[in-house]
């Protein structure tokens, strides 16, 4: 039996949600930019847990050069049935070493539609998921 919570939402486990972002490949980074918060959209791929993307010069990039701690979000709606998911983590971020075994999987996983080129990858290792998914309901 699911876990609803108290604004009638399925609560997911941490399983259920790595499964959700890893099956979607567009999410936010929410960042901090001169103490004001900022919420930015990225194409991304799930590996091993971790939130990989393509990034260029800007304040994605300098978060993750400053392993500063940021928040993902990815969700997903079907506007016919209604059905629905958000998740939602925290995590470090860095700048992927060149040569490694992730920027190889990353070079291959993630595709940005960005109009800029984005030369750079970064990864944020999330400590902490959490989910939530709208329960459809049937109209008789």
């Amino acid at each position: 039996m699911p876990k609803i919570d108290s604004a009638g939402f399925e609560v997911l486990d941490e399983e259920e949600c790595y499964a959700l972002l890893a099956s979607v490949s567009l999410g936010r980074v929410g960042v901090t930019i001169d103490a004001t918060p900022a919420i930015l959209p990225v194409n991304y791929a799930l590996i091993d847990h971790q939130v990989v993307f393509a990034t260029g010069l800007g304040s994605k990039l300098t978060a993750a050069l400053s392993s500063s701690v940021v928040a993902f979000e990815a969700d997903w709606v079907d506007e016919v049935s209604g059905a629905a998911w958000s998740v939602q983590g925290y995590g470090s971020s860095m700048v992927l070493e060149p040569g490694s075994d992730l920027e190889a999987d990353a070079l291959l996983a993630v595709r940005s539609v960005a109009p800029l080129p984005r030369h750079f990858l970064a990864k944020v290792r999330l400590r902490h998921v959490s989910g939530r998914r709208l329960p459809v309901v049937r109209s008789e």
